[in-house]
């Protein structure tokens, strides 16, 4: 019997079936919309959950008045070098608390914002940021240092949150733009300190420190120097001015314009006084010195 003669493909291929192909569409579009998804396969160079902010993106590193009352920006942006930047919008006063290491703050007339930068001598990621409080019409920008623990947050033994982050007082190098007019609270627990051309009213308490002040022209300031040496340069002559000092070295530069004085009250025990500036009751511009041991010299600027 003869049989039908059966067609013969080449050796090594097959006909491809069409549920195949099918199949191999669908992997492959299914694999293609999880990629879109979930973000992979493109530059993570932004800020994102739990990566760091991009320094170029608006208001890294800057102070937020947040409410009308008190707000908060959170850390600031922090370069590679572990120099944290800040960038706050100008404050009529602003306040250092506890800080030590070395400090400089710099009035610029131009400046319209309070700008600096903070670094550990640790060599810890630091970080600083700016609380903002409007209480009583007054805008207070306080300044909040810390570093980075590392620890990506979880609860201690208690029970309590821990995240990446320490906050408290600044204990580095801190460099500061302000307004001309911005005044200042400081309290310096150790350190180096230069101020240049403030403007505003000064409450500075130092201790264990070396103060250096060039320029001041505040209408009001009150200056405490404990085991320290300072150094305060004034270019125009304040309203009121007290210096308490204890075991310290002190000198008081105070400009003297022709057929001006000042009304100087001292009260010192254990101590060097000398007031080489014009003295006279009843000036308009009021010295108030207390010295407690150490020496004091107010002298011609």
């Amino acid at each position: 019997m003869e049989t039908a003669d059966q067609p013969v493909h080449p050796a090594g291929r097959r006909t491809a079936r069409p549920g195949v192909l099918i199949a191999v569409l669908v992997i492959a579009l299914a694999v293609t919309a999880a990629l879109v998804l979930t973000g992979h396969g493109r530059d993570h160079g932004g800020a994102g959950a739990g990566g760091p902010a991009d320094k170029g993106a608006p208001g890294a590193g800057s102070a937020d008045q947040g409410s009308a009352d008190q707000g908060s920006a959170g850390f600031g942006s922090t370069d590679p070098d572990a120099t944290a930047r800040l960038h706050a919008d100008a404050a009529d006063l602003l306040v250092l608390e506890g800080v030590s290491g070395r400090v400089r703050i710099t009035a610029d007339a131009s400046a319209h914002t309070v700008s600096g930068t903070y670094h550990r001598p640790d060599g810890g990621t630091a970080r600083v940021r700016g609380v903002v409080d409007d209480a009583a019409g007054l805008r207070t920008l306080t300044l909040v240092c810390g570093t980075d623990t590392g620890d990506d947050g979880g609860d201690d033994d208690d029970g309590g949150d821990v995240g990446g982050d320490t906050a408290g007082s600044c204990d580095g190098d801190l460099t500061l733009t302000v307004p001309e007019k911005t005044g200042l609270r400081l309290r310096q627990t150790s350190g180096e300190t230069l101020l240049e051309g403030l403007g505003g009213r000064l409450t500075v308490n130092v201790a264990s420190d070396r103060l250096t002040a060039h320029a001041l022209h505040p209408s009001h300031a009150d200056f405490a120097v404990t085991s320290s040496s300072a150094d305060l340069g004034f270019s125009a002559a304040p309203d009121t001015l007290a210096v308490v000092t204890t075991s310290a070295s002190t000198a008081v530069r105070l400009p003297v314009p022709a057929g001006d004085a000042y009304a100087v009250t001292t009260a010192a025990t254990s101590a060097d006084v000398q007031v080489k500036v014009p003295n006279r009751d009843g000036a308009a511009h009021r010295v108030t010195l207390t010295v407690h041991s150490g020496s004091l010299a107010v002298l011609p600027a």
